[in-house]
């Protein structure tokens, strides 16, 4: 009972430790031993649609399949949960470690048959090595200390697998495990961020392409965290939406942004809107559209002046998402696709999202070679003709300028103009 697993009857992890110690400290154990990290995907789905009996009976099918792919001279534990670890000392070489992961992530992907269900699931794995040359003198205390590495180094290397698209494996690294454990740090300090208030607003200009004046801003958030220092959004917004916190940042940033732009208002400054990023995970949130209600009745901003901006993957759900977007029009909110042109392009959404604006994506006014000038002036020209205001965005030289301006683009943004500016600058900038 102490060391076999109920479920499965698979050696839990305290018969593994014991065994992976013998074979550090036996010097007539081979030379080259891997950790083998397996974790289940979409494992908690299947529990949550059919049922906790049919998890089970999956994770003892999952024991039974991996017992037949690996020489009975190796061994394998149940670590926890869906979580399974296999120690392989009987291969001659990587190659062989390698050839054998992959086999078993096929036959992971092979469906299960539970009670008449058809259950599909794969395997995101990964894998340490130890080479008994690199380590002549072990010691009891070292073993235990060196067992902790690997198996840690292999769920790192996993991690890995599972952060590029599943259903794969990935050998241990320096530089993954570097990344990965930054990762997983920022993940735990940005719980705190928010009631720390690591989180700040920077607000790039818009400017409005035939008078050269400034009639706005995008507002853009920047984490000053104590431990990493400025962190971009490319870095963290993914983790704010792995880790569920993005709705709660998010209104935060529409809070921050509409009190701002009020602000503005009242200094009777030239700026008729603020654009703010809005995730398709917000968007989906059943209170988002009533959240966002409060936070213009809070700030006291007139609706008109609010611009959400979206991304082209909300389209994946446009029913949802055109009930949503009508409903933040009949609040008077406008709404801005961002990136236009490099995810889900489908002219079809032009027609049934209640769109404002498109906003040309920095890609293609980085690109304006023959081709790249015509699919910009393409999108300006559909946009006029639909009734669209067009922003183009990542303006950095006068060339790129001259282009837009003579194609009729309305409204301009980027490091030509300006860079992003503290709310002070921004301020002074307006006046």
């Amino acid at each position: 009972m102490a060391y076999y697993d109920p479920l499965t009857n698979l050696p839990n992890r305290y018969w593994l430790n014991k065994q992976l110690k013998k074979l550090l400290l036996d010097r007539e154990s081979p030379e080259l031993l891997a950790i083998v990290f397996l974790d289940l995907d979409r494992f908690k789905s299947i529990n949550d649609t059919l049922g906790h009996h049919h998890g089970d009976v999956l994770l003892r099918r999952v024991a039974e399949r991996l017992r037949k792919c690996i020489p009975s001279s190796d061994f394998i534990s149940r670590h926890g949960g869906d979580e399974f670890i296999l120690v392989l000392h009987s291969l001659k070489n990587v190659e062989e470690i390698e050839e054998m992961t992959e086999q078993i992530v096929k036959e992971m992907s092979l469906p299960f048959y539970i009670d008449g269900d058809k259950v599909l699931t794969s395997t995101s794995v990964g894998i340490s090595l130890f080479s008994k040359e690199c380590q002549q003198h072990i010691i009891p205390k070292d073993a235990d200390e060196l067992i902790d590495r690997l198996i840690k180094q292999a769920d790192i290397a996993m991690y890995v697998a599972k952060r590029n698209g599943r259903n794969t494996y990935e050998m241990s690294s320096s530089s993954s495990n570097e990344r990965i454990i930054k990762t997983i740090s920022m993940e735990n300090e940005l719980k705190y961020a928010l009631e720390r208030h690591e989180f700040q607003l920077v607000y790039q200009p818009l400017i409005d392409l035939k008078t050269s004046g400034v009639i706005g801003a995008e507002a853009l958030i920047r984490w000053n965290s104590a431990k990493f220092g400025t962190v971009y959004p490319n870095e963290f917004l993914p983790i704010l939406e792995e880790v569920g916190l993005i709705v709660p940042v998010g209104k935060w940033v529409l809070e921050e942004a509409c009190k701002q732009m009020k602000a503005w208002t009242e200094l009777n400054s030239k700026a008729s809107k603020i654009g703010v990023n809005v995730s398709p995970i917000q968007l989906k949130s059943s209170r988002f559209v009533a959240e966002m209600e409060q936070i213009l009745k809070k700030t006291g901003l007139e609706p008109h002046f609010l611009e959400l901006e979206i991304t082209e993957s909300v389209i994946q759900n446009s029913q949802e998402s055109k009930k949503v977007l009508n409903r933040l029009r009949s609040l008077g909110v406008k709404v801005a696709m961002d990136d236009f042109g490099t995810c889900y392009s489908s002219l079809s959404y032009l027609k049934h999202l209640p769109i404002n604006t498109l906003k040309i994506d920095k890609s293609f006014i980085d690109d304006l070679d023959e081709v790249g000038k015509v699919l910009v002036e393409t999108i300006i020209q559909m946009g006029k003709k639909l009734n669209f205001d067009l922003t183009a965005e990542g303006i950095e030289n006068e060339e790129q300028l001259q282009f837009v301006t003579e194609q009729g683009c309305h409204i301009g943004q980027g490091y030509l103009f300006d860079k992003p500016l503290s709310p002070e600058e921004m301020s002074r900038l307006l006046n």
